[in-house]
């Protein structure tokens, strides 16, 4: 069989071809690292819609339980910028192929365990393999991109999500018509999802040339400000997704809502916020990513303010328009920090991506600790104003970070350590 990559390209037709073929987007690969990623997080998502009936089978305390459901992202948040540097040096698809590999099996046997330290043992093991896959993955969904590097991100970005909506539904099915201790007949589905990725994903390979590559003091000269900038607005803006996800419902329970409304809630604001970081990253290829993010963080907050203060359709309308605006940019910062450091995009990647998201999810629990003082509603009124220091932390980024000849160029170079 005949492989045409960019690479076989770029050897026969030299420097202006090898451009013009760096600047263009690759649908079949971008399309099947975002089934990767939508993999990855639908399983990744499998332990929370259970937790009552795991709760039930180990006798396992709420602090237990909330202890292992704290593992994946702790996991996320201190190994993901160890496996970007990894990817940055070994550029290839085994982490792609990994971490779905380990988040199906592990989050799929979850019903078949017997005892809490097993349960531990499949809930880390998954989360190194998440950790493992998102900056090898989303870095090859940038290069693939080409030039529409938002709009590629954004496509990734979407998988994940979608997985996020769809996960809590298919092992809800499982466990409902199968039972708890068969439920493991959910990995079938997910196993030929990795066996499809196996057999066709090709990507961006080899080792780099440890001589030609910048090492990470060099990498990140003179873009220190820029990224210490877009990491805080990062964590910013997760948080404050983080705490509209976890207490929302609380909310919708007190003022005595059903568990239905609750969770119809939460699909329609993952869902919203998948679309709008669609949108939000092919119109900054356009537009510039500083205006997204900047106006994203600043139109966001009256539409969240909107939700608690608003009833019936208008209150579900603010709910999509808010978490379309609020998770808008979250390719877009992506993008960006690939952008500010293009030789360590795997590493700048997992910077805002995994560590920056560890932390929002580390001051959640401080969220917790103000609502327990001056109440659930007043601390999310609160919570919904934590945009703004996002917009006005946003206005500091840079307009623009590289020309679009210069971005070719390097992704021209990436291309070339292909197989």
């Amino acid at each position: 069989m005949v492989r045409y990559d960019t690479c076989s390209v770029f050897l026969q037709e030299g420097v202006p071809h090898r451009m013009k073929a760096a600047n263009q987007l690759q649908r079949s690969r971008l399309l099947l690292v975002t089934l990767g990623h939508f993999l990855n997080d639908s399983y990744g998502s499998f332990f929370a819609p259970i937790l009552p009936v795991l709760i039930e089978k180990l006798s396992l305390s709420l602090t237990a339980a909330s202890g292992l459901a704290s593992i994946p992202s702790i996991t996320s948040a201190l190994f993901q910028p160890l496996y970007g540097m990894a990817s940055d040096r070994i550029r290839g698809r085994f982490f792609i192929i990994l971490g779905p590999l380990l988040s199906v099996v592990c989050m799929g046997s979850l019903g078949v365990v017997s005892h809490a330290f097993l349960l531990a043992l499949l809930l880390l093991l998954a989360g190194l393999g998440s950790a493992a896959f998102h900056p090898q993955a989303v870095a090859a969904a940038g290069t693939v991109s080409g030039a529409r590097r938002g709009l590629g991100i954004a496509v990734f970005s979407f998988g994940g999500s979608l997985g996020f909506a769809v996960g809590p539904l298919a092992i809800i099915g499982a466990v409902h018509y199968l039972g708890l201790d068969r439920s493991y007949y959910i990995i079938l589905p997910g196993l030929l999802g990795v066996l499809v990725l196996l057999m066709s994903l090709h990507v961006p390979t080899g080792k780099t040339d440890r001589a030609h590559m910048a090492s990470l003091v060099e990498a990140f000269k003179g873009v220190q400000g820029p990224m210490a900038l877009l990491f805080t607005v990062a964590v910013l803006r997760e948080m404050t997704r983080l705490v509209i996800a976890t207490f929302l419902p609380i909310v919708f329970a007190m003022q005595g809502r059903s568990l239905i409304a609750g969770g119809i809630t939460l699909s329609l604001f993952s869902l919203a916020g998948a679309l709008g970081g669609m949108v939000g990253g092919a119109l900054s290829d356009g537009w510039g990513r500083k205006r997204i993010i900047a106006g994203s963080g600043l139109l966001c907050v009256p539409f969240l303010y909107g939700v608690l203060h608003t009833d019936g359709l208008l209150a579900l309308a603010c709910l999509a328009l808010g978490a379309g605006m609020l998770s808008g940019a979250n390719s877009v910062v992506i993008a960006m920090a690939q952008e500010l450091v293009p030789s360590r995009a795997g590493t700048a990647s997992s910077l805002v991506m995994g560590l920056g998201w560890g932390v929002a999810g580390i001051l959640l629990m401080g969220f917790g600790s103000l609502a327990e003082v001056i109440g659930v509603q007043r601390a999310l009124d609160l919570t919904m104003t934590v945009p703004l220091l996002a917009f006005g932390l946003s206005l500091w980024l840079p307009h623009h970070v590289a020309p679009p000849h210069t971005r070719a160029t390097r992704a021209g170079e990436f291309a070339l350590h292909e197989e």
